[in-house]
């Protein structure tokens, strides 16, 4: 199964008032060539998915697996469904705003909150299918399990009936991602891009001009140098050594996240060693770097568990735009975001969240109407900007109204729309929707990770066993999901 980020991007409404260009963007089919196309080409390109979709949804209405779509619509009774979420669930969080929302405008669906459901997410799952209590709706850590597992409903014979799910108003290639052998068993609800925070008090006071969007590693290295005055505990940034991952694709353009290019992983290729090997000297050696000194040294000059980022002691921190709203409401000094570095090139490392609809569920057409309101609902899109602001999560439809609505909201800064321009030529992470890598990453590849940081391993010894062990899992996992998906 051949999985990308083929970036069908209408954002040339948002762009313009960003600065970027106005052409529409567009990816190739795998993750080897990232690069933008021209307006031209991706409005073929859509017209083309477009079409394809419509055959192909005129195909599957067919098929004995839509008879659930096919039903009557729902009546003016009142249905109940359940909805697991690890998001904010307190009385007036961000999941009961959202739930008021969806009610108001669908007064015959109400949903509640399944508070069985916690972490660890995967196993709660595991457990609530082997007892038949699957919610209706649920958050998704790790898709692959849940659709070899046997848990997900086949959404595409409700998503070929409705005439907002097209290539032209949502992310097709992020929901490329939810599907599975055809079948769309999931789809995302957040989109996130990681980053780096800069405290702009911090360059000011030592006289650092502020980085461009376009910077480069070597350009964050001197800056957090700069930066850093030991005596005053004070240093350049915090959380270098997680961006290994995250690098891969800057060191080799070719490569997507995790070295998959789109049919394989590539461990062996230089870039992983280089990317790890940067992570790993720089994040736990270099004495500009947080890391590099010990917890309880950190917890002396800041307070136990405190980020000296937060308190203005540090003057930049990898982090994700999911923190977005957090920074808002409590950082004390002048601060931005930029996109990850670049080093041969630069691509922005991009994170979502899914959603599925359980196969148990006796209220599926509900639950699908619940999951398209959090996921490529216009309407549900402008709730949740309205209802959650600061909404940290990038909207997931291709809608002027929505994403000025977003952009308008008042903690978007002017990195913020740099970060926005990068989605068209980023690569998004494996971890969620990537078949086997979740497992691959728990029981292989993590356990190098402090023996690389110890000194005890070199990431180019192990990477032949890794490039081994990856594609083996995502065989494994392709069985399950072949077998489950029929």
């Amino acid at each position: 199964m051949k999985k990308s980020l083929l970036m069908v991007l209408a954002l040339s409404f948002t762009l313009a008032g960003c600065g970027g260009s106005n052409s529409n963007s567009n990816t190739t089919n795998t993750s080897t060539d990232n690069t933008a196309t021209n307006s031209t080409a991706t409005n073929a390109n859509a017209s083309t998915n477009a079409n394809t979709s419509t055959d192909a949804a005129a195909n599957t209405t067919k098929t004995a697996d839509d008879t659930a779509a096919n039903q009557p619509a729902a009546t003016d009774e009142v249905v109940t469904i359940k909805y697991a979420t690890w998001g904010d669930k307190a009385e007036n969080g961000a999941e009961m705003k959202r739930i008021k929302a969806f009610e108001a405008v669908h007064p015959n669906i109400k949903v509640e909150i399944d508070k069985s459901m916690d972490w660890p997410w995967d196993e709660k799952l595991a457990a609530a299918a082997a007892a038949d209590k699957l919610p209706d709706v649920t958050w998704l850590f790790n898709v692959p399990l849940a659709v070899g597992s046997g848990w997900l409903e086949d959404l595409t014979p409700y998503l070929a009936q409705d005439p907002d799910f097209s290539p032209d108003k949502i992310y097709g290639s992020l929901a490329k991602t939810g599907e599975y052998n055809g079948k769309q068993y999931a789809l995302p609800h957040g989109l996130y891009s990681w980053a780096i925070y800069i405290n702009k008090d911090l360059l000011a006071k030592a006289n650092i001009p502020e980085p461009q969007a376009n910077w480069t590693l070597s350009d964050l290295e001197d800056i957090s140098k700069k930066l850093t005055n030991y005596n005053e505990h004070q240093f350049g940034i915090d959380g270098a050594a997680g961006m290994g991952d995250v690098l891969i694709p800057n060191f080799n353009t070719a490569l997507g996240a995790s070295t998959w290019d789109g049919t394989q992983y590539n461990y062996t290729d230089p870039a992983w060693a280089e990317a790890t090997n940067w992570a790993n000297n720089f994040g736990y050696k270099d004495k500009s770097s947080l890391q590099s000194y010990k917890k309880e040294e950190r917890d002396k000059w800041y307070g136990k568990d405190i980020s000296g980022f937060n308190i203005g002691k540090v003057g930049m921190v990898y982090d994700a735009t999911w923190s977005l709203t957090w920074y808002k409401q409590n950082l004390k000094f002048n601060w931005d975001i930029l996109p990850v570095p670049g080093v041969n090139g630069q691509k922005a490392g991009l994170v979502t969240d899914y959603a599925g609809v359980t196969k148990s569920s006796k209220h599926k057409k509900e639950a699908v109407e619940f999951l398209k309101w959090m996921t490529y609902s216009k309407d549900g899109w402008l709730a949740r900007i309205k209802d959650e602001t600061p909404l940290a999560t990038m909207p997931l439809v291709n809608d002027p109204d929505v994403w000025n609505a977003w952009l308008n909201q008042d903690f978007v800064t002017p990195g913020i729309k740099e970060i926005v321009k990068a989605i068209p030529n980023g690569v998004l992470e494996t971890f969620k929707y990537q078949p086997g890598f979740a497992d691959f990453t728990s029981k292989v590849k993590d356990k190098y990770n402090e023996k690389f940081q110890k000194g005890e391993a070199r990431p180019e010894d192990v990477a032949a066993e890794l490039q081994e062990k990856s594609m083996e899992y995502y065989n494994n996992a392709m069985k399950k999901i072949d077998e489950a998906t029929k």
